[in-house]
């Protein structure tokens, strides 16, 4: 089975983003996979790297969150109970995005 690309380049790799691939948005605009993201911060540190690593870790949990969302959306009918994965899923859009905002703060990936 072959990968379905998004219409974006990794800000950091350079390479096309797959939806099967966790990736995030950083404030800049630009588009990166979690795994570019995760290398690039931990290079990088501002401060304490357990820290960093604990957001780093909180960011991959959301962000498999919301594949596993996406996944589970798709294979159900019942409206009531899509209504609330869609917000689950919106819910950890959101944390993904505070947690990306964190580690951009505590680590110099913006600068690199």
């Amino acid at each position: 089975m072959s990968k379905s690309y998004t219409k974006w380049k990794c800000g950091f790799c350079e390479n096309q983003i797959a939806w099967e691939e966790p990736f995030t948005y950083m404030s800049n605009k630009t588009v990166v996979h979690f795994t570019c993201l995760k290398d690039r911060a931990l290079r990088t540190p501002k401060g304490d790297q357990e820290t960093l690593r604990a957001v780093l870790d909180s960011l991959e949990e959301e962000l498999t969150s919301i594949q596993n969302y996406k996944a589970r959306l798709s294979k159900i009918t019942n409206d009531e109970v899509r209504k609330v994965l869609d917000q689950a899923e919106k819910d950890a859009e959101k944390n993904a995005g505070i947690l990306t905002r964190m580690i951009e703060k505590l680590s110099n990936v913006l600068e690199s």
